[in-house]
């Protein structure tokens, strides 16, 4: 053996250390997929609850409206008839 060679010892650790390394690359890219794929999921579900929201929105906008017209139609009829229906029971 020459003066500037490895010894077999260091380079089979070194091998080793590089395979622990890769390891720990693959399990981090793994993790990192499936933190994509959750993220991804949760970005769905966001989307999902907004337009329930507007939907919701959209149906009190309705509810509203409905109510509105109903007191409307109800001011008008007792503006109309109130008096003939304080006679009818004697209010």
């Amino acid at each position: 053996m020459t003066d500037n060679a490895i010894p077999s010892s260091e380079i089979l650790e070194l091998i080793r250390g590089q395979a622990r390394v890769e390891a720990k690359i693959d399990t981090f890219l793994g993790a990192q997929s499936a933190m994509k794929t959750e993220i991804d999921g949760l970005k769905a579900d966001i989307g999902a609850v907004k337009s329930d929201v507007a939907v919701i929105k959209s149906q009190r906008s309705v509810f509203i409206a409905y109510g509105s017209a109903l007191v409307t139609a109800g001011s008008i009829a007792w503006m109309l008839f109130g008096e003939k229906i304080k006679k009818i029971f004697g209010i």
